[in-house]
């Protein structure tokens, strides 16, 4: 998470779309024979645990070999005390056909609070694992958390929310990461173009040095659970949609919408409806009740795509992390996403408590590379990070029970769920 108006150890950010991350290479190998024979001893380790199988994994999962590459879900913990990781390691691997790896949003609503990914999963038809997802911002203590999320966001190739900052970004279906999500949609009024600068996305917004003004075009669907902003100077115009598909913000699709109403008010989204907040003297406001016009959607970054940082792999190259960045210098509780050679999912996560145990980034790679993971991002930690599964939360959640986030990453029976209910 990121907490408004505090640093927490993160590095600061800005809010561009062309942050990288560069430090030193975090892979080293051991010098010395005590270094080569613990090295060893962990690979064995490795090589031979008992692979505990979630209710409804496919048959055929043998061995206790967690390289193994039969199809299904495989649960099991590592030791990482050759990597330097002195607490729990847990790992989900998923592969083949019958499970689906997907985003969830708490209380499957964008800003409509946090839920636990325990709440996540068992509110998700055929969810059988939950880790928490992308960083989001805390509000003052005491305050209500709408849960506002950091990055983008595109879940059954609907983008739903785009970033508030320069933020890395997964997409589960290709197994790839980007420095930032590639995003784009104009609105066309009589042939003139209008670009959108956010969609969902609570504005204004300050935290971790980071100030984001309302300003711009800015596009609300009825999954955004908060009131629209309201300024003087601004005008908010109020959409039906008449053609296209359901999902106005369906990637790389046109859609038409009519103008039903105009207010100076800030309200909540209606369902069915769209909602562009505008400066006053923007094209839109030349338009009447009854007109239309089109809005076209388009990002190459697939259709279910996650924030989060940073790059750990890509395509079995380390990436390096900024010294600045203490969060990942420093031991945290971590969750991570990654995916092997072969195709398949590894979802991990390492308990630990802010800045004293867990694992630095370079631990994080060591944890990966014996699991054979080449791609690989980090999601957000410390006291976020909670496992899910069979039932139980299998991990110890810093502060001893689980944190409500914004955001989830859960694993579906395919075959007998395609969706997440919106």
């Amino acid at each position: 998470m990121i907490r408004r108006g505090s640093a927490r150890g993160v590095a600061p950010v800005e809010a561009t779309s062309t942050a990288t991350s560069t430090a030193p290479s975090t892979t080293t190998s051991p010098s010395s024979l005590a270094g080569l024979f613990s090295v060893l001893v962990a690979m064995v380790c490795v090589a031979s645990l008992t692979l505990t199988p979630l209710a409804g994994s496919v048959a055929g999962a043998s061995g206790s070999q967690p390289r193994a590459r039969a199809a299904g879900l495989r649960l099991f913990t590592i030791n990482g005390r050759f990597a330097g990781v002195a607490t729990a390691v847990h790992v989900l691997s998923v592969s083949g056909p019958h499970y689906r790896v997907r985003i969830a949003l708490a209380r499957h609503a964008l800003d409509a609070g946090v839920q636990t990914p325990r709440a996540m999963c068992e509110s998700t038809p055929h969810c059988v694992a939950a880790v928490n997802g992308d960083y989001f911002d805390l509000t003052r203590p005491g305050w209500a958390d709408p849960g506002d999320e950091v990055g983008g966001i595109i879940v059954n190739c609907v983008l739903e929310h785009t970033p508030e900052i320069s933020h890395q970004q997964a997409d589960l279906d290709s197994h790839t990461v980007t420095q930032g999500l590639d995003w784009s949609d104009t609105v066309n009024v009589d042939g003139s173009q209008v670009a959108i600068s956010a969609i969902n996305q609570q504005l204004p917004i300050a935290y971790n040095q980071v100030h984001l003004a309302l300003s711009g075009t800015l596009l609300y669907t009825s999954p955004y659970s908060l009131r629209v902003p309201a300024r003087p100077g601004r005008i908010t115009d109020v959409f039906v949609h008449v053609a296209g598909l359901a999902s106005v913000t369906r990637i790389n699709t046109t859609a038409r919408l009519e103008l039903v109403a105009r207010t100076k008010r800030s309200l909540k989204v209606a369902q069915g409806r769209v909602y562009i907040s505008t400066p006053r003297d923007s094209l839109l406001s030349s338009l009447r009740v009854g007109e239309t016009i089109t809005t076209t959607t388009r990002s190459t970054a697939g259709c279910d795509n996650i924030g989060g940082h940073p790059i750990l792999l890509n395509h079995g190259v380390v990436v390096p992390v900024a010294p600045a960045d203490t969060y990942m210098v420093k031991p945290y509780a971590r969750t991570v996403i990654g995916w092997t050679a072969s195709g398949r999912t590894i979802i991990m996560t390492v308990d630990g408590k802010d800045g004293v145990s867990g694992a630095t980034a370079t631990q994080l790679v060591a944890l990966l590379q014996s699991l054979d993971v080449v791609t690989a991002l980090d999601l957000d930690g410390g006291n976020s990070t909670t496992f899910y599964a069979k039932g139980r939360t299998l991990n110890h959640p810093s502060q001893g029970a689980e944190r409500p986030v914004s955001t989830g990453v859960v694993v579906v029976e395919s075959a007998r769920a395609q969706t997440a209910p919106r």
